[in-house]
């Protein structure tokens, strides 16, 4: 256990779950503290080192979410908490309910999917010294199996023969790894 960084997600409530009707976001405080611990359960661990809000909630009341946080840190469940998917308003709504700093918010970053380079997330991040962690590196496979994306993987080849890279994914990680963000933080959720 010591050599691993348990991470899980709260927030969304699927309609895998029968009691669900309908798929929506959910960032009560109870919901929240619920999905926690029933992550211990399922992790079989007595605390998480990471616990992220899935995605933005039109309903969150960034008070309790703060609450529910506090409960799951000063109670031992939860070492750090971060965010998935959060606009720059977002975060610093949030963050400003905390008595400690979000540890990250976990962005989807991508050649295929460029925004948050121009739209201030990535720039907060590195003002505030915050890691984001990078999902969907290569596109959810856009990036190979979208006709639309066919001259962009032409020049990532080309890079990746100029580089000597074994691969496309290969120049892409390395692109992802550039960015300014990668450095902006030495932080392990431990």
């Amino acid at each position: 256990r010591e050599r691993m960084e348990i991470v899980s997600k709260c927030g969304i409530a699927t309609t895998a779950r029968e009691e669900n009707v309908i798929g929506h976001y959910i960032t009560d405080r109870d919901h929240i503290i619920k999905s926690a611990e029933q992550s211990l359960i399922n992790l079989a661990t007595d605390h998480l080192d990471l616990l992220l809000i899935h995605r933005p909630d039109p309903l969150m009341d960034a008070d309790e979410v703060a609450d529910a946080f506090k409960h799951l840190h000063q109670s031992g469940k939860v070492r750090h908490f971060g965010v998935s998917n959060f606009t720059p308003a977002q975060f610093a709504l949030l963050q400003s309910r905390l008595p400690f700093t979000l540890a990250t918010n976990q962005v989807e970053i991508s050649p295929v999917h460029q925004p948050l380079l121009l739209d201030g997330t990535l720039d907060q991040l590195q003002q505030l010294r915050v890691r984001p962690m990078a999902w969907s590196c290569l596109g959810g496979g856009r990036l190979f199996n979208d006709d639309y994306f066919q001259p962009l993987r032409d020049e990532l080849a080309v890079v990746a023969e100029e580089l000597n890279a074994g691969s496309i994914e290969q120049v892409v990680y390395a692109w992802v790894l550039r960015l300014p963000i990668a450095a902006a933080a030495n932080y392990r959720f431990r």
